[in-house]
């Protein structure tokens, strides 16, 4: 693998759960074993304890169950530390590039790219929203099975963030069965005026396991360029699909 494809902030991630395959370890002992700052290193414990891969017992994290059955398949870890489609994207759109994950009702940034510009959405691993207001989490619903995506619209509070949010349940839908149809979602200012995204699934065998997403100021992201940028998402999420199936 290509020293210049690594994915910094997953590879930290990748770093902490091998070392606690060893011995459980406080936010301190990472902090320590492997030069992280604490911010840093609180931001990795924490996604990864909401993700259910490890858990906290006074102080202490270690590994759960769920971590166990991903540690007999070292071949995953592998493929996501070579996310290249994900840096190619962001390098050939000039926009910084995400991956998001489900959790209950929210989305959960799992890795960033940032893009060139100085001007640009900010977001970090491990931020969250509801599911509703962006593309990756809207492309996500999309594609869960009917019994899961009931399940999460149970429990999802329609919060409107601007005047572009869904808040009704029925035309959420409706727009679901459209992203599903053309394999992309669009954020059209849902989550932040000024601000458009767009985003396709990353699908495996078990469904739609995350989604990658650019996002940028709608002056650089206009609705015009709507089709040939999704198709280059289309491409790299599909080529991460095929890595990780």
């Amino acid at each position: 693998m290509l020293k210049q494809y690594e994915v910094a902030t997953l590879k930290k991630g990748l770093i902490i759960l091998d070392g606690l395959q060893n011995q459980d370890m406080t936010l301190q002992d990472v902090i320590q074993t492997f030069s992280f700052n604490k911010s840093t290193a609180f931001r990795l414990l924490y996604t990864l304890e909401m993700m259910g891969y490890i858990k906290k017992v006074n102080h202490y994290y270690s590994l759960t169950n769920k971590m166990a059955s991903l540690s007999t398949s070292y071949s995953i870890k592998t493929n996501w530390l070579s996310v290249p489609p994900l840096q190619q994207l962001s390098q050939e759109v000039g926009e910084t590039s995400y991956v998001g994950i489900l959790y209950g009702t929210n989305v959960v940034t799992a890795q960033v790219i940032d893009g060139p510009h100085s001007v640009r959405a900010h977001s970090e691993v491990g931020d969250q929203a509801p599911v509703h207001l962006s593309a990756l989490g809207k492309v996500i619903l999309a594609f869960l099975d009917e019994k899961k995506l009931e399940g999460v619209l149970k429990d999802l509070e329609l919060i409107q963030q601007t005047k572009n949010s869904f808040v009704d349940l029925h035309l959420l839908k409706e727009h679901l069965k459209v992203i599903r149809m053309q394999g992309y979602a669009i954020d059209d200012e849902e989550t932040e005026v000024g601000l458009r995204c767009i985003a396709a699934p990353i699908l495996t065998d078990e469904g739609v396991i995350a989604a990658i997403a650019i996002s940028g100021p709608t002056a650089r992201l206009p609705k015009k360029m709507d089709k040939s940028l999704s198709k280059k998402i289309i491409q790299c999420s599909s080529y991460v699909s095929n890595m990780l199936s």
